[in-house]
């Protein structure tokens, strides 16, 4: 059976910016990298940070999830999610009585972003299955 030709992978990265809203969620990156052939590719992906100012305030700090999705004619095929702290340099103080001082005020200029990047989160779909090509056994 001969290789189908491959088009171009559109590739994006988003930010989640909130776990209740969706409509918060911003994509960074969107690229159509391609084509490529069956096998290993390899390539980065650079983007902005996230727009503070669509990120709900509530939601600057603490943890969030950054996907990166891949679609093959329209039709996503693999996701990986990762977890991101995100926090200010000074949080997490502790006081002279071993109390927990406040947190400051989150400025989007100094927070720190920290990607989990050991731990992703992966979800895959059948190529097969994202083309709908009958698989005969």
């Amino acid at each position: 059976m001969p290789l189908l030709p491959l088009l171009d992978l559109e590739w994006r990265v988003i930010w989640v910016g909130s776990a209740e809203d969706s409509t918060q969620d911003q994509v960074l990156e969107e690229v159509l990298v391609g084509p490529v052939s069956v096998g290993v590719n390899r390539f980065e992906l650079e983007t902005p940070p996230p727009d503070a100012s669509k990120i709900p305030s509530e939601d600057l700090k603490g943890v969030t999830v950054m996907l990166i999705t891949c679609s093959y004619r329209d039709r996503e095929f693999v996701r990986v999610g990762y977890y991101v702290s995100c926090e200010m340099p000074g949080d997490n103080q502790v006081g002279p009585n071993g109390e927990q001082l406040p947190g400051l005020t989150p400025d989007p200029y100094q927070m720190v972003r920290n990607i989990l990047a050991d731990k992703p989160r992966i979800t895959k779909v059948c190529v097969l299955c994202v083309l709908q090509i009958p698989v005969l056994f």
